[in-house]
């Protein structure tokens, strides 16, 4: 458990930092693009398809460095990136309820282009609200782990021992997690945070388990045991 304690915490302040360099990206892109609508560099059709495709690729580079947990939490979410024909849906909806894309006038469909344009900087609320929680919550755990292996050495009667089982225990622990979440993708498939979850915690307790186990049997060997003073 001290094991999966301390790649839950990395794993946490992975996915805050991911989420929060999600939200200034598609913010300075979106800020970009409707600043060169304005001075007219680019149409506004042309403005809303590209930050239409900017906000996409953004979040799937986002997906790819944040934590198994973290994407497969995305995926479930959302499957994928909002379609140019979906987004216009949407606008055409919220600004001019109960008309088509291609009854507005040209004032009109401006405006839903640059609703697009606008809406592309927009982080999803729910997520974003989580970014001080999971960095909150990686750091305590890495204080907890932290805590917990200095007690155990504090309390050893061979410090220097208990150190190499830690330092063993802590490595063979994130091993084993990462090996695990490696897998997820053909274990779980796409979208299933429960399962990759599971597969998480299982990789890290078993890593951490076999490293341990690995480390006793190296520790007690005669000639390394008298090196630790045995």
């Amino acid at each position: 458990m001290e094991g999966d304690a301390e790649i839950f915490a990395w794993r946490f302040i992975t996915d805050a930092r991911a989420r929060a360099a999600y939200v200034e990206r598609i913010a300075a892109m979106s800020q970009q693009i409707r600043a060169d609508v304005l001075r007219g560099a680019v149409s506004p059709e042309e403005g809303a398809r590209f930050a239409n495709q900017m906000r996409n690729t953004i979040m799937e580079e986002t997906r790819r460095i944040s934590s198994a947990i973290g994407r497969a939490g995305a995926e479930a979410a959302k499957s994928s990136g909002l379609t140019l024909e979906l987004a216009l849906e949407r606008a055409v909806k919220k600004l001019f309820p109960g008309k088509a894309f291609a009854e507005l006038s040209s004032v009109q469909k401006r405006q839903v282009f640059m609703e697009i344009i606008e809406a592309s900087g927009r982080s999803n609320p729910r997520f974003t609200a989580q970014i001080p929680k999971w960095t909150r919550l990686g750091r305590g755990l890495i204080v907890v782990t932290v805590a917990i292996s200095v007690y155990n050495i504090w309390t050893a009667q061979n410090k220097l021992k208990q150190t190499a089982k830690e330092g063993a225990t802590l490595l063979g622990g994130a091993a084993g997690g990462a090996l695990a979440t490696a897998s997820a993708g053909l274990i779980c498939g796409p979208g299933a945070p429960v399962c990759v979850t599971a597969l998480f915690i299982i990789g890290g307790i078993a890593g951490a388990l076999a490293a341990n186990a690995a480390a006793d049997a190296l520790l007690d060997q005669k000639d390394i045991a008298a090196w630790f003073g045995e």
